[in-house]
């Protein structure tokens, strides 16, 4: 049996461990939680307009094709895009692609990008660059990379891709329809191309589509936080697409009005 003196220390050493356990865990929270809520004081610093933060709901489209990541650009702008320990997470498939990005969106305080040092894998399947800003200033961008080790998505991007993106870019006035559907396909594998959403953004705003209008400039955004023409686009967008800004919730029905009931369903 336990003496008084050995039971006293039974109890205090219980009391460590349940310390220690909520100390991990309220430390493992703010971990979890400043990887998908950045921090109030780094978002300011980014001074983006509140809609570039809000996420739109698209269903999940099933996937026939092993070589499209992103068909339809269903994915959520939130897995595109997105912002961690105070860097920009982006998607991405083959690395001449992350060059491409990373040069096209620029370091993080706004300046071109002059060169990129170097990259590091991670375990957990990210490929963080660090690039050298022309202000001086020491930069890193974060690829969360999908279908790791796809020779074929590789070779499609740099011999078919960079074409189309060129093609694109060509024909953004004399053919807008089919430059949009250049683009689109650019989208489909390489789901955070700054260029190609900005080209989106601007033609499905002149043809009135603003759901596709903000989702693409929301993207673009997220890229370039500190873009010259952010002032521009939010103006543009709060003037012709307002009511698209923020995703609107629908509201929970206790029954859907749209399926049958058990009478109308029967043989």
């Amino acid at each position: 049996m336990a003496t008084g003196k050995e039971a006293s220390k039974s109890k205090f050493c219980i009391f460590l461990i349940l310390v220690g356990i909520q100390v991990f865990t309220l430390s493992s929270c703010e971990t979890i939680r400043s990887f998908w809520k950045p921090k109030d004081a780094f978002l300011k610093s980014l001074d983006l307009p509140d809609w570039v933060l809000e996420s739109s709901i698209k269903l999940r489209i099933f996937n026939d094709s092993p070589n499209v990541i992103n068909p339809e650009d269903a994915m959520p702008e939130d897995d595109i895009a997105s912002y961690a320990n105070q860097l920009r997470v982006l998607l991405a498939v083959s690395p001449a692609a992350m060059r491409d990005i990373y040069e096209m969106a620029g370091c993080l305080d706004g300046s071109d990008l002059i060169k990129v040092r170097g990259n590091k894998m991670t375990d957990s399947g990210e490929d963080i660059w660090f690039g050298v800003c022309k202000s001086g200033a020491q930069d890193a961008i974060v690829f969360r990379v999908l279908e790791m080790g796809n020779n074929q998505l590789y070779y499609l991007y740099e011999e078919e891709l960079i074409k189309t993106w060129d093609e694109a870019k060509k024909n953004a006035k004399t053919n807008p329809d089919k430059s949009m559907r250049l683009a689109t396909k650019i989208i489909e594998h390489e789901p955070a191309h700054p260029g190609a959403r900005r080209l989106l953004g601007s033609l499905y705003l002149k043809t009135g589509y603003c759901p596709g209008a903000v989702r693409n400039y929301r993207i673009y955004l997220r890229i370039l936080p500190h873009s010259l023409e952010k002032s521009k686009i939010d103006s543009l967008l709060k003037k012709s697409c307002g009511d698209t800004l923020v995703p609107k919730k629908p509201e929970p029905k206790e029954f859907s009005d749209e399926l049958p009931t058990l009478e109308e369903s029967g043989s």
